[in-house]
């Protein structure tokens, strides 16, 4: 029976400590239909944005990377410490109503030297992976790249890849677009049935190659797919070039099935010689994909499938830019280290730390 006037004992939980409203949280700044731990989880994921894609931080990069990973082994250790003393001192103060209620500077400042800890020892963890910073230098090639075409022109290739458009059709306006779209370096051009022969040698002028793109057709020689004929001919125009890089894209439709030379043979040398032999299966048998492979891959460099004249296009013109990127590598030299940079900084955190808990953080007893 509750009498009136009389005012009921409040619940035990009104006589807790209050919380700060630092801690409390704005409920206009939680998403609509999303959780704030669900939040903060999509943005740990775990993902550190590179850092030579900014501006000044080109050439940045740490001697031994992997020694970052202790970088969570150290905040695990520490944070057991940092919670049982915080959790201790609440206790101790919740007797204390009015302190609680106005804590001092130095109440509120109890985290300080517990985080200048943990920040000095993430500081030496990235100490220890050494950051540095090297001084670019791009490699410029002497004579920048060599590129022969060998385009298999037997009879097959005649035959029609879409409505309209025939294999050897789709062939010349594939090389005229790679002549017209490669920067720099020089261009050879050759065709193979049953024999091979030359239609351009080396050459920087690449008009002059999209001219000869145009007599890529059948009839030149007897009919025939001499695949390793193909190939020696673009090496024997290769043999003798400075080029840093000496590269063969070779395409073809068919098997091996003419000349004297082998495609194995002939990949042989050019892996003798240090030219990468880059492979087109262009609508053709499975069996013809997988001779071509095993040249390309011979000679460490890749092999692809087209089946019709855009996909074609495409891999020309792919094939041109890693040659491009090869040759447009950067190397760093001259590193500037900042690990002992960093390790003085957590030095002087670590000594502020025990000065701030001799000091004016000193736990009474």
């Amino acid at each position: 029976m509750r009498l009136r006037g009389v005012r009921a004992p409040l619940p035990r939980s009104h006589l807790r400590r209050p919380r700060p409203h630092g801690r409390l949280r704005d409920r206009g700044t939680v998403e609509a239909g999303r959780t704030p731990h669900r939040r903060a989880a999509a943005r740990s994921d775990g993902v550190i944005p590179g850092l030579n894609g900014l501006p000044g931080f080109e050439g940045f990069a740490f001697a031994t990377p992997a020694l970052l990973l202790l970088l969570p082994a150290a905040f695990a250790l520490l944070l057991p410490g940092l919670v049982r003393r915080r959790t201790a001192t609440v206790i101790a103060d919740s007797s204390l109503a009015r302190a609680a209620a106005r804590p001092s500077w130095r109440l509120r400042m109890r985290w300080l030297p517990g985080a200048l800890r943990v920040l000095a020892i993430a500081l030496l963890v990235v100490a220890v992976a050494r950051p540095r910073h090297g001084n670019a230098i791009t490699v410029a090639p002497e004579e920048g790249v060599d590129i022969v075409l060998s385009v298999d022109v037997s009879s097959s290739m005649t035959l029609a890849v879409t409505r309209g458009t025939t294999r050897i059709a789709a062939a010349q306006q594939a090389v005229a677009e790679f002549a017209g779209q490669l920067e720099g370096g020089r261009i050879g051009l050759v065709a193979f049935q049953s024999r091979a022969i030359t239609l351009s040698p080396l050459t920087a002028d690449h008009n002059a190659i999209k001219l000869r793109a145009k007599t890529l057709e059948p009839g030149l020689v007897e009919d025939g797919t001499a695949i390793g004929l193909g190939l020696s001919e673009a090496l024997l125009l290769l043999g003798e070039s400075p080029a840093r890089s000496r590269v063969v894209v070779l395409l073809s439709d068919g098997e091996n099935n003419a000349g004297n030379v082998e495609p194995e043979q002939a990949a042989r040398v050019a892996q003798t010689l240090g030219i990468r032999v880059y492979t087109i299966a262009f609508a053709g048998t499975t069996g013809a994909a997988s001779g071509l492979r095993a040249m390309a891959i011979s000679t460490g460099a890749e092999s692809y499938d087209a089946r019709t004249p855009e996909e074609l296009k495409k891999i020309y013109a792919d094939i041109g830019k890693l040659e491009r990127s090869r040759l447009g590598e950067r190397k760093f030299v001259d590193f500037t280290e900042y690990g002992p940079w960093f390790a003085g900084i957590a030095v002087a955190i670590l000594l502020a730390e025990g000065a701030l808990r001799a000091t004016w953080l000193r736990r009474t007893p």
